[in-house]
């Protein structure tokens, strides 16, 4: 008998199988996260923007209000100042590495959230949530002047906090225009 044979199992050897993430789940659950968060901080309704992540070919010829209304992941308060970008995830896709090597995600999402500020008329903010672990806020730096924060990380004109320092640290002018 030969030993290739015979089939013997390695008892040493890991067998769990990772349950398959469903990337359009987590979205989904992502931003409806973020607009609980941001509902019960301002007392204003924040909902998801209708078919998020694939709708500007849809709104494109819509009047410009609604544009300005529908442009972003979240769909936000008519006096509100930003454009929001919903992200979650991206463990295996940012790392700091990559920040240096010049291809990092992070340009992507900053890209994207640019796009939306010139569809929109309004600032760009990204809110990305990483699993188990607290929302990150990336802003233009220019949009931070006159405030200071405990830890915040300063990558290209961007700066990356935590939201939830964001939001203490931040009055309602900050959020919303006067109307």
């Amino acid at each position: 008998m030969d030993e290739h044979d015979l089939q013997i199992e390695d008892i040493l050897e890991d067998k769990t199988v990772k349950k398959k993430v469903n990337a359009k789940k987590k979205g989904n659950r992502v931003e409806l996260e973020l607009c609980k968060l941001l509902t019960k901080h301002f007392g204003k309704e924040f909902s998801r923007s209708v078919g998020s992540g694939n709708r500007w070919s849809q709104v494109h010829h819509m009047p410009e209000h609604a544009k300005k209304t529908l442009v972003g992941d979240i769909c936000v308060p008519e006096d509100f100042r930003w454009v929001i970008e919903c992200k979650g995830g991206y463990e295996k896709e940012i790392d700091l590495n990559g920040i240096f090597e010049g291809n990092s995600r992070l340009d992507a999402f900053m890209e994207q959230s640019s796009n939306d500020e010139g569809q929109s008329g309004r600032q760009p903010i990204i809110c990305w949530k990483r699993s188990r672990k607290p929302w990150l806020a990336m802003v233009k730096d220019e949009h931070l002047v006159g405030h200071s924060f405990g830890v915040l990380i300063h990558y290209k004109n961007w700066s990356i906090i935590m939201l939830d320092e964001l939001l203490a640290n931040t009055d309602e002018k900050y959020w919303f225009r006067d109307e």
